[in-house]
Protein backbone atom coordinates (compact mmCIF):
# COMPACT_ATOMS: atom_id res chain seq x y z
CA UNK A 1 0.00 0.00 0.00
CA UNK A 2 1.03 3.91 -0.97
CA UNK A 3 1.91 5.82 1.42
CA UNK A 4 -1.69 7.87 2.86
CA UNK A 5 -0.09 11.19 1.61
CA UNK A 6 0.25 9.78 -1.95
CA UNK A 7 -3.46 8.56 -1.39
CA UNK A 8 -4.67 12.20 -0.13
CA UNK A 9 -2.57 13.97 -3.40
CA UNK A 10 -4.39 11.22 -5.81
CA UNK A 11 -7.94 12.24 -4.10
CA UNK A 12 -7.03 16.20 -4.07
CA UNK A 13 -5.39 15.79 -7.86
CA UNK A 14 -9.37 14.24 -8.95
CA UNK A 15 -11.07 17.10 -6.91
CA UNK A 16 -9.73 19.48 -9.55
CA UNK A 17 -12.36 18.82 -11.73
CA UNK A 18 -15.26 16.86 -9.66
CA UNK A 19 -17.81 18.51 -7.23
CA UNK A 20 -16.89 16.68 -4.83
CA UNK A 21 -14.61 13.32 -4.08
CA UNK A 22 -14.03 11.19 -0.82
CA UNK A 23 -11.54 8.40 0.00
CA UNK A 24 -13.49 4.94 1.08
CA UNK A 25 -12.21 3.52 4.15
CA UNK A 26 -13.09 0.26 5.43
CA UNK A 27 -13.68 -1.31 8.30
CA UNK A 28 -14.38 -4.52 9.92
CA UNK A 29 -18.27 -3.26 10.18
CA UNK A 30 -18.48 0.32 8.46
CA UNK A 31 -17.35 2.98 6.02
CA UNK A 32 -16.17 6.14 6.81
CA UNK A 33 -14.92 8.76 4.34
CA UNK A 34 -12.45 11.46 3.41
CA UNK A 35 -13.62 14.09 1.91
CA UNK A 36 -11.74 16.66 -0.74
CA UNK A 37 -14.15 18.95 0.63
CA UNK A 38 -12.87 19.10 4.25
CA UNK A 39 -9.68 21.07 6.54
CA UNK A 40 -6.83 18.26 6.95
CA UNK A 41 -7.82 15.10 4.81
CA UNK A 42 -4.07 13.49 5.19
CA UNK A 43 -5.14 13.83 9.49
CA UNK A 44 -7.86 12.14 9.07
CA UNK A 45 -7.18 9.44 6.85
CA UNK A 46 -3.92 8.98 8.84
CA UNK A 47 -6.33 8.83 11.80
CA UNK A 48 -8.88 6.37 10.40
CA UNK A 49 -5.86 4.16 9.11
CA UNK A 50 -4.35 4.04 12.96
CA UNK A 51 -7.92 2.76 14.14
CA UNK A 52 -7.67 -0.18 11.71
CA UNK A 53 -9.31 1.38 8.53
CA UNK A 54 -7.84 0.39 5.02
CA UNK A 55 -8.22 3.01 1.98
CA UNK A 56 -9.69 1.13 -0.53
CA UNK A 57 -10.51 3.69 -3.51
CA UNK A 58 -12.24 6.81 -4.33
CA UNK A 59 -16.26 8.23 -5.36
CA UNK A 60 -16.35 11.04 -7.38
CA UNK A 61 -18.95 13.14 -7.84
CA UNK A 62 -20.16 14.97 -10.45
CA UNK A 63 -22.78 17.91 -10.53
CA UNK A 64 -24.82 19.37 -13.32
CA UNK A 65 -27.54 21.83 -12.74
CA UNK A 66 -29.35 19.66 -10.18
CA UNK A 67 -28.06 16.36 -10.63
CA UNK A 68 -25.61 14.31 -9.79
CA UNK A 69 -23.61 11.37 -10.96
CA UNK A 70 -21.57 9.35 -9.29
CA UNK A 71 -18.76 6.97 -9.87
CA UNK A 72 -16.16 4.56 -8.09
CA UNK A 73 -12.45 3.73 -8.55
CA UNK A 74 -10.47 1.12 -6.44
CA UNK A 75 -6.91 2.56 -5.80
CA UNK A 76 -4.37 0.37 -7.87
CA UNK A 77 -3.43 -2.09 -5.14
CA UNK A 78 -7.22 -3.24 -5.04
CA UNK A 79 -8.16 -2.63 -8.96
CA UNK A 80 -8.00 -6.49 -9.12
CA UNK A 81 -10.13 -7.68 -5.96
CA UNK A 82 -13.87 -7.85 -7.15
CA UNK A 83 -15.04 -7.05 -3.97
CA UNK A 84 -13.65 -3.98 -3.94
CA UNK A 85 -16.01 -2.93 -6.97
CA UNK A 86 -19.00 -4.85 -5.72
CA UNK A 87 -18.21 -2.34 -2.25
CA UNK A 88 -18.18 0.57 -3.99
CA UNK A 89 -20.93 0.49 -6.50
CA UNK A 90 -22.96 -0.59 -3.53
CA UNK A 91 -22.06 2.68 -1.72
CA UNK A 92 -22.69 4.69 -4.57
CA UNK A 93 -26.67 2.99 -3.77
CA UNK A 94 -26.28 5.68 -0.80
CA UNK A 95 -24.62 8.75 -2.95
CA UNK A 96 -27.38 11.08 -1.05
CA UNK A 97 -26.08 10.32 2.34
CA UNK A 98 -22.66 10.29 1.50
CA UNK A 99 -22.84 13.85 0.32
CA UNK A 100 -24.68 14.56 3.03
CA UNK A 101 -22.18 13.40 5.31
CA UNK A 102 -19.54 15.94 3.19
CA UNK A 103 -21.46 18.88 4.74
CA UNK A 104 -21.58 17.42 8.18
CA UNK A 105 -18.82 19.59 10.32
CA UNK A 106 -15.64 17.49 10.86
CA UNK A 107 -13.86 17.72 14.01
CA UNK A 108 -9.51 17.25 14.07
CA UNK A 109 -8.62 14.18 14.77
CA UNK A 110 -7.93 13.26 17.94
CA UNK A 111 -4.63 13.07 19.41
CA UNK A 112 -2.76 9.31 19.75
Amino acid sequence: MRKTSDLVNEMLQEAKTAWLVAIVVGFTHETKFVFSSKKHPLEVLNQFVQDGGAPVGILRFEKENSTVQGFYRPFAEYDREEWVHQYLAGLLENAEEIIALSNESQTFPRAS
